[in-house]
């Protein structure tokens, strides 16, 4: 088991957050581990387990002590040597240019304004009730900014007739070649208009002509658009997850 203190969460979530990773030796342990997350050092936190699938009687287990089932979280890889574009629906014409943008603070913060609190409406935070609508868009806010000055991260923007319609955040591992895939989206009013696709094939393109040979990412069982896109991109599942959540009174 590992237990990170996500210190953070606080000023996102207003309360300390442990995140709580457990392997498939933990789970038959779980009695040893309520205790311990149980303790005063956990009051008044909240809680978030990621656990591996398929562990269904664990899973029932955390529900039983105070713990609920938010999502299952998939992580994805691809491989983009030989990469090209899978057949597109004839509908689909937005061409999109994707544009880096500068690595100076006020630059980024300009473009993470573009972001609304309904944006990401398939976050856990976004459909868990106990928390404001506003607070998923504000953690990806938060989140985004302090990386503006950590060398392997780049946020890119997608323009379609020079409008800004989504960006995407990676962080490259230059030495393995490897891009992790942190963090994309639309923006609100550009949703639902065909241009998740252009965007994923624009994405790849450029990190193939940048020397990245595997992408990486973890998506939510409740984006399902997203989901779609991955399989039609040949992304393959590399490791599933159970997310729970519980808020220690």
């Amino acid at each position: 088991m590992k237990i990170i203190d996500a210190y953070w969460e606080k000023r996102n979530l207003g309360l300390d957050a442990y995140e709580i990773c457990l392997d498939n030796d933990d789970v038959k342990k779980l009695d040893e581990i309520i205790k311990i997350v149980s303790s005063d050092k956990y009051n008044k936190a909240y809680l978030v387990i990621k656990m591996p699938v398929p562990n269904i009687e664990a899973l029932h287990y955390l529900e039983d002590n105070g713990f609920s089932f938010m999502e299952i979280q998939f992580h994805m890889v691809k491989s983009l040597k030989n990469y090209t574009l899978p057949v597109a629906e004839p509908h689909l014409k937005h061409f999109l240019e994707q544009r880096e943008i500068k690595k100076y603070e006020e630059d980024w913060k300009a473009f993470v304004d573009l972001m609304t609190d309904n944006m990401f409406h398939s976050d856990r935070i976004y459909l868990d009730p106990k928390w404001a609508k506003g607070t998923s868009c504000k953690r990806y806010k938060n989140w985004i900014m302090d990386l503006v000055n950590n060398p392997e991260s780049h946020l890119f923007a997608y323009y379609h007739q020079d409008i800004p319609v989504g960006f995407g955040l990676i962080k490259i591992n230059e030495k393995n070649k490897i891009a992790d895939i942190l963090l994309e989206g639309i923006f609100e009013q550009y949703q639902g208009q065909g241009f998740g696709y252009r965007m994923v094939d624009c994405a790849l393109k450029k990190y193939q002509n940048l020397g990245i040979e595997k992408v990486e990412t973890a998506r939510s069982s409740n984006n399902l658009p997203m989901l779609n896109l991955d399989y039609l991109f040949a992304f393959k599942i590399k490791k599933l997850e159970y997310v729970l959540r519980k808020f220690n009174n």
